[in-house]
């Protein structure tokens, strides 16, 4: 009887809660929407870290700000009982993909049961939803005796270069990390991502010999020819089975036409990586551009860098998603765990040896456009969800 009012209560909280803050979750969003904080843009980020600082000073959380000169304050902020049996993470990121006046141009917005706004799904509604999922619990004295630490990245859109080493500092060790990127379902079934894709990320700068393209034309050695050849090659790695595909883009090189040119450039990715293994192979391909030389008398040099590890399938992330699918259980959700070919920062967390699930916010639709938006009653129904998660994470 005392676990049925427990779960009864952990329930009725949840909802309650997820009820009461709604409109103060869609009230910050409208801030968020307003405000361009684009990777890079740095008055931007403060202005969003404010808000979120905010709300967590309120909460009582020990907040540090890990600030770097060209993305701006990454947020850590915890909330510890006295002995904690041990520590989840809670992952969001503050940036978008949209520049300067992109938001002056499409404000917030609500039509419908959809809210409009850059960046609203990704990745503002998960951090509303999980600061006030955990507000909620921690409110009615029903959080999981572990140390809650959510950390916030401003750099996800650009592959966390900054952020992961965040990660590596300040989630190590941790039992589960939950990431708050969009939710997604199936004919109404949560869907919860426990295996994401890698990418790789690289540049092809290719050093010829300019001449005059008539009287000198056999003297030159054409960049933009080689780099003709590195692109046909780099496209021939495709694995169509396996679903890794390579692209180039953007591409340049040359002066004007009346000259052979003497440089060109490149950039490419490599994404669709399905485990972690597999990018030796990817990397093998890679390096290969190097020694193919074509146009004799051509310097090829290649960077590139890991953009995303692959968060790989197995019995590490199903541990994240048992806890989601015991909340499920209790609300009477039908859900299932699926795989994603896209990167988050679930991969960094995954890659750390952590439990990690993903697409814990709300519905998001036609992200990374101006036509950005979420589904509005899903707002509340992850917030509750996520709460009954917190709230049942020591009921065995």
């Amino acid at each position: 009887m005392i676990f049925l009012n427990n779960i009864e209560n952990i329930l009725k909280t949840a909802k309650n809660g997820s009820e009461k803050y709604f409109d103060t979750q869609v009230e910050i969003l409208k801030k968020f929407s307003a405000i361009d904080c684009g990777t890079w843009n740095l008055e931007g980020n403060k202005k969003v870290t404010d808000i979120i600082c905010e709300i967590l000073k309120e909460m009582g959380a020990d907040i540090k700000l890990y600030y770097d000169e060209k993305v701006g304050n990454h947020i850590v902020a915890s909330i510890k009982p006295e002995n904690p049996n041990g520590m989840i993470v809670l992952n969001a990121h503050t940036d978008t993909v949209f520049g300067e006046g992109f938001t002056e141009k499409h404000p917030f917005r609500i039509e419908g049961n959809y809210a409009y706004g850059l960046g609203i799904g990704d990745c503002k509604a998960g951090i509303v939803v999980s600061i006030y999922a955990v507000k909620i619990m921690q409110q009615a004295g029903l959080l999981p005796n572990k140390e809650i630490k959510f950390i916030f990245n401003c750099d996800e859109e650009i592959g966390t270069e900054s952020g992961s080493k965040i990660y590596e500092k300040e989630a190590k060790g941790a039992d589960f990390a939950f990431v708050f990127e969009g939710g997604r379902d199936r004919d109404g079934v949560m869907q919860i991502v426990t295996s994401r894709r890698g990418v790789i990320l690289g540049e092809i700068n290719i050093e010829g010999k300019e001449a005059h393209a008539g009287a000198a034309y056999l003297d030159g050695k054409s960049a933009v020819l080689e780099l003709a050849h590195k692109i046909i090659d780099i496209y021939s790695f495709n694995d169509y089975e396996n679903k890794i595909y390579y692209n180039v883009s953007p591409i340049e090189g040359g002066r004007p036409n009346g000259i052979v040119a003497g440089s060109a450039r490149a950039e490419f990715c490599c994404a669709g990586l399905p485990t972690n293994a597999s990018f030796k192979t990817a990397e093998e391909n890679i390096k290969s551009l190097e020694n193919n030389i074509v146009v004799e008398g051509c310097k090829v040099d290649i960077k590139y860098r890991t953009l995303f590890p692959a968060m790989e399938k197995g019995e590490q992330n199903h541990k994240a998603y048992l806890q989601a699918e015991k909340a499920a259980k209790l609300m009477g959700l039908p859900i299932e765990e699926v795989s994603e070919a896209t990167a988050t920062d679930a991969a960094y967390l995954s890659s750390l040896g952590i439990p990690t699930a993903d697409a814990l916010s709300a519905l998001w639709y036609d992200i990374h456009t101006t036509n950005e938006r979420i589904y509005l009653p899903s707002l509340k129904e992850r917030t509750e969800f996520f709460a009954v998660l917190l709230g049942c994470m020591d009921i065995e």
